[in-house]
């Protein structure tokens, strides 16, 4: 007689079978998304090595007088670049710093794409020293009655050399020049931009010790980095400024800036 003991035997192994079953499928799923996040890795290392390559061949080809056009293609692969977050997060942002050099050796007047590129490839790139490389080459090009606003690109050039290279000096001049160059702009408000450049070097003559700014901008790029070699760097860098990094346990890190003596 099937008894009330035996109903409960089945049921019993009913449910480990069910159970087993269950498991099985989801160490089946979870196997095929490693291996999916394994092949769209080596996918996204292959096409990192692709772009890079693709973007020093583009600074050495010929152009035969459509210099403009390779800046403009090498702008248009840089944003496809920069908008892959999932791919960026594995490889990082190493291929801004070659677009940006292609755009600048090819139409070192692309003010737009030099604006945008620059800020990228300091904190994204985490490579502060070649964007204001760029940016002094490009500025041998361009006037200050260029339109629409020339004077940004001698702005941007003095936050690089503040917030993370700390040549309080040299942004002084870049300040001074920007603001000569936006007192003779047309663009509406280029007075206002003008005085607030020149206020900005006011602060720097009283206040030449630019550590914790220097620090901020470095937490920053380690904070929007995935490279682990940029990282280290800006790990680096920080701690040379004397910050004080801590990881906790579970692998977050904390900078705190030094005290002031």
């Amino acid at each position: 007689m099937f008894n009330f003991n035996n109903r409960i035997l089945v049921s019993c192994l009913t449910g480990i079978v069910s159970f087993s079953a269950i498991v099985s499928l989801q160490v089946e799923s979870l196997k095929q998304q490693i291996k999916i996040k394994n092949q769209s890795t080596k996918a996204y290392i292959q096409q990192e090595k692709h772009r890079k390559a693709q973007a020093n061949i583009q600074q050495k080809i010929p152009s035969f007088g459509y210099n403009n056009l390779i800046a403009d293609w090498a702008f248009l692969q840089y944003i496809q670049y920069f908008g892959d977050t999932e791919a960026r997060e594995v490889t990082g942002y190493s291929v801004i710093t070659d677009y940006f050099e292609t755009i600048v050796n090819k139409d070192p007047k692309f003010i737009d794409a030099n604006l945008i590129l620059s800020t990228t490839n300091s904190i994204f790139a985490g490579n502060p020293q070649k964007t204001v490389s760029l940016l002094e080459k490009s500025l041998e090009s361009i006037t200050p009655e260029m339109s629409p606003y020339p004077f940004f690109i001698w702005g941007y050039k003095a936050i690089d050399e503040v917030l993370l290279l700390g040549d309080i000096e040299a942004a002084k001049k870049s300040y001074q020049t920007a603001a000569s160059w936006a007192e003779v702009s047309n663009v509406v408000g280029s007075d206002v931009i003008a005085k607030r450049y020149l206020e900005t070097v006011a602060f720097l003559e009283t206040n030449p010790d630019s550590t914790t700014i220097q620090i901020s901008g470095w937490t920053m790029i380690l904070s929007n980095n995935s490279d682990r070699q940029i990282r280290e760097y800006a790990l680096k860098k920080i701690e040379e400024l004397g910050g004080i990094v801590t990881v906790n346990p579970n692998g977050k890190i904390s900078i705190k800036a030094p005290e002031k003596v």
